[in-house]
């Protein structure tokens, strides 16, 4: 009969398998966040916005208006105030961004907070945004004459 310790020995081997096996899952996800996040930094912060919308789930997508006048936007700055946290109980993660940007026709600069969520599809084994894009184009109002002139 084997000693006591010896008996556990398999079931040891086990458990340090599947923690390898959970490190190198995780390890995986966040390489993946961190290709999905470079993606979209560059996409937002070389103007490339329509690129940015690739990110989100198709489905999503589909339900969603892309923003006509987004080749007027001229983004300045991109920088990440709070860098990303994933979540790996939920499948998610946050990051927050600043970003600068102009609208070249008015040549008026302006800012905005950018709040990112991001899921991870363990089906397709990447991230998907799943919070907006921000609203770069803001529709201009239109004026109204007092009546009287």
């Amino acid at each position: 009969m084997p000693s006591p310790p010896a008996r556990y020995l398999p079931l040891l081997l086990v458990a340090v398998l599947l923690a390898g096996c959970q490190t190198i899952e995780s390890k995986a996800r966040q390489v993946s966040l961190d290709k999905v996040l470079h993606a979209y930094e560059t996409a937002i912060r070389w103007s490339y916005i329509h690129q940015a919308y690739s990110l989100m789930r198709p489905e999503q997508l589909k339900e969603i208006e892309i923003p006509q006048g987004l080749e007027n936007i001229k983004v300045t700055r991109y920088e990440v105030l709070e860098p990303a946290v994933s979540n790996p109980k939920s499948d998610t993660a946050t990051q927050v961004a600043f970003v600068s940007y102009v609208e070249k026709d008015r040549q008026q600069e302006k800012r905005l907070t950018d709040y990112q969520l991001w899921e991870y599809d363990k089906n397709a084994k990447r991230w998907y945004l799943i919070s907006d894009i921000p609203a770069f184009i803001v529709q201009p109002r239109m004026r109204v004459m007092p009546s009287g002139q």
